[in-house]
């Protein structure tokens, strides 16, 4: 009896030991695992039943005074749907395509009105996000706008938070939102993750640079955003939109270099169209390339191209301000013709040298991002630097 006691004992914790074994291997294993998953950019969740990861979280765009679009990616196939409402209970939903990019547009909503959302598959994916509609003309509207900033550097990030703390409305991306080939891989770190805490609730409404088409013409950048098609080819290339007493206009201006996709002439057949139709105060025309400038970087001085097609229909328009890019420093010029010209390209790109020159009003090679408002009798414009102070400003009044 003693001799078969002993032996169960041993039984036992031999047992134990092997259990205690198996344990520690699982989760070495979990361990190891979860740091190659980790390396090669997946979680662990991405393997457990029941669960579909994010791999964009959401984002808001193309907002109207009655209608919005939301986008996410996920890692695998999944439902798509949003539920939305007035208050944080939501209440109705909305179902696109199943896939693994989504995008659901809301219609139907009220002007300048706080909208709750939530993604979701077969149940939540993400927390409660908000939004507000496009107000009517007669409102006051905070927004941004920014150029050539994605190159995940520490100044990219340092300039967006600037942003996010001005509580803007929307954001003008004057191009080059992502460097260096506008690759579809390098939206993530060079986009989405700068700007997260702005993309849920903030519309950015982005122009086309020289790095963004340098892939497939930029078929990425128009994966990434929803934008107007309010023109003859329906392509978001170029656009515009009414928010609040602004009409904004965003051209292509790489079609005057690297974008062969459309004809010059389409694009400024419809600009004179547009302009022609416009209904707001203020009319703000954005895009990359600028007609002017004094800097002595790597594109030295204006665009005679587009100084010589564009900048007339401007002058004959009576446009208010053209925001540009492409040069990494900031320019406000003199009005040319009763034109306001900013170059602002300072967005987190390495800087360019600049010297003033005679057209010029403001120059300086600095990190920079936009701030203005605008009213149905006043534009103000102000010039922010890495600090977080304003360093130039200019006013306009109707």
């Amino acid at each position: 009896m003693k001799a078969t006691a002993h032996k169960s004992s041993r039984i036992r914790k031999w047992l134990t030991y092997a259990l205690v074994g198996i344990v520690v291997l699982v989760l070495a294993g979990s361990a190891v695992g979860m740091v190659i998953l980790k390396k090669h950019g997946y979680s662990i969740a991405d393997y457990l039943p029941g669960t579909v990861p994010l791999q964009v979280s959401p984002y808001v765009q193309n907002v109207t005074r009655n209608s919005a679009s939301i986008l996410w990616d996920t890692t695998s196939q999944s439902d798509t749907s949003v539920n939305y409402g007035t208050t944080s209970h939501l209440g109705s939903t909305v179902s696109g395509q199943p896939g693994l990019r989504h995008e659901v547009k809301l219609t139907g909503l009220k002007a300048d009105t706080l909208y709750y959302y939530r993604v979701q598959d077969s149940g939540p994916l993400d927390d409660v996000h908000a939004f507000r509609t496009a107000p009517g003309v007669e409102a006051t509207v905070t927004f941004a706008a920014l150029g050539d900033s994605g190159d995940a550097s520490k100044a990219q990030y340092q300039m967006a938070a600037i942003i996010a703390k001005s509580h803007p409305q929307l954001v003008l991306h004057l191009g080059d939102v992502v460097y260096k080939t506008g690759a579809e891989r390098q939206y993530d770190s060079r986009f989405y993750l700068p700007y997260k805490g702005l993309l849920s609730s903030v519309p950015f409404y982005p122009s086309l640079g020289n790095h963004d088409v340098r892939t497939n013409d930029g078929q990425p950048y128009l994966n990434a955003f929803d934008l107007p098609t309010n023109n003859p080819q329906q392509t978001e290339r170029y656009y515009s939109f009414d928010y609040g007493p602004v009409h904004f206009v965003a051209l292509d201006s790489e079609l005057y270099a690297d974008d062969h996709s459309l004809s010059t002439q389409a694009q400024k057949t419809w600009l004179k169209k547009d302009l022609d139709q416009r209904q707001c105060p203020w009319t703000i025309i954005f895009f990359h390339r600028p007609p002017f400038s004094s800097s002595l970087g790597p594109h030295p001085g204006g665009d005679a191209r587009l100084r010589q097609d564009l900048v007339p229909i401007f002058e004959r328009a009576n446009v208010d301000l053209v925001l540009t890019g492409h040069q990494h420093n900031y320019e406000r010029l003199e009005p040319i013709n009763g034109v306001n010209y900013i170059v602002s390209g300072g967005g987190g790109a390495d800087l360019y040298p600049i010297e003033p020159g005679k057209r010029s009003a403001y120059a300086v090679s600095r990190l920079n991002v936009l701030e203005l408002k605008a009213s149905p009798h006043e534009l103000k414009v102000d010039a922010v630097g890495e600090d977080g102070a304003v360093f130039d400003s200019v006013r306009l009044t109707q």
